[in-house]
């Protein structure tokens, strides 16, 4: 299997459609200056089988560098393993000529394409890398969503929804810049109030959904105040996520981010999506148990993300 190193236009003419948003040419060149260099890979025996977009820092291949997960694309979805297994060892002996002594790969959760995503991590096993994390990702299948949802969620939750319901609380789709802005201010004072800040300012943010498509939502109190917010890109034509939501610390007793889950659920499932992935509830591996028990509380499903490891001789 030949590797060729190539330009993120050159890659995203061969790589066109990869089968999420994180993996494209666009989305890792805007995040470029996250790592000391970025490299687009293709994967060619005759034919090209593969791509790969990683960064460099201190001497790890990072892919994602700056991204909840990527790993490899396929060019055709018929994908056999032998490929993958050759683009592996490919890989290795390029990262060692390279004079790189780690590679780190976090691969996505199995919803977003579960036989590709299989044979990664089977190959990827066989081929001396090692599971260095697993996290629990959380998402909640849109075909489970219907009249008897509140009845198959946890008495807990269905109480919370109840009393967020009962409170006058209205879900609003954001639509002008100054809407979304509020959206995330509101989110930016729930991570402060909490103690650690976002990730990403707002230019980032308005950078990036420039090349993701996303949706913005607010939820008012029946005065009228914006007391709760949500943030979520579409990564594939079926499954979107939730990169940020929240709501103010004064308003929790209306249950608000009950009512939010809830409403984006429903918005998603009108619209046929197939998923909402609400993301990991650990770091590290590490669990956040409230966090994780609420994310279950509302009916999501959980699935594992691996991160998988080979330090080079």
């Amino acid at each position: 299997m030949e590797i060729l190193e190539v330009g993120p236009e050159e890659y995203a003419e061969l790589v066109a459609a990869p089968y999420h948003v994180f993996a494209s040419a666009a989305f890792n060149s805007l995040n470029a200056d996250k790592c000391d260099e970025v490299f687009y890979l293709l994967f060619r025996d005759g034919k090209y089988r593969l791509g790969l977009i990683g960064g460099r820092r201190n001497n790890t291949f990072l892919s994602p560098f700056s991204a909840p997960f990527n790993g490899f694309s396929f060019i055709s979805p018929r994908i056999r393993m032998l490929y993958l297994e050759g683009a592996i060892r490919a890989l290795r002996q390029w990262a060692g000529e390279k004079g790189i002594n780690r590679i780190s790969l976090t691969l996505p959760p199995s919803i977003y394409e579960p036989s590709f995503i299989s044979k990664q991590l089977n190959c990827l096993w066989r081929e001396n890398f090692n599971i260095a994390q697993i996290d629990l990702n959380y998402a909640f299948d849109l075909e489970s969503f219907d009249e008897g949802y509140m009845d198959n969620i946890w008495h807990n939750a269905r109480k919370n929804l109840r009393i967020s319901i009962n409170s006058g609380l209205e879900f609003k789709v954001c639509e002008s810049d100054r809407e979304k802005k509020l959206a995330y201010d509101i989110i930016g004072k729930n991570r402060e109030s909490r103690g650690f800040p976002l990730r990403m300012t707002w230019q980032q943010v308005s950078d990036t959904i420039r090349i993701i498509p996303a949706d913005f939502f607010v939820v008012e109190d029946a005065s009228g105040t914006s007391i709760a917010s949500a943030i979520v890109f579409h990564l594939t034509q079926d499954i979107v996520q939730v990169v940020y939501w929240g709501d103010l610390n004064e308003y929790g007793k209306l249950k608000t981010m009950n009512f939010l889950s809830f409403r984006l659920f429903e918005h998603y499932s009108k619209l046929g999506l197939k998923y909402v992935d609400i993301g990991p509830s650990t770091e590290d591996s590490v669990p956040n148990f409230g966090l994780a028990e609420f994310k279950e509380s509302i009916g999501c499903t959980i699935d594992t993300k691996y991160t998988l490891t080979c330090t080079l001789d």
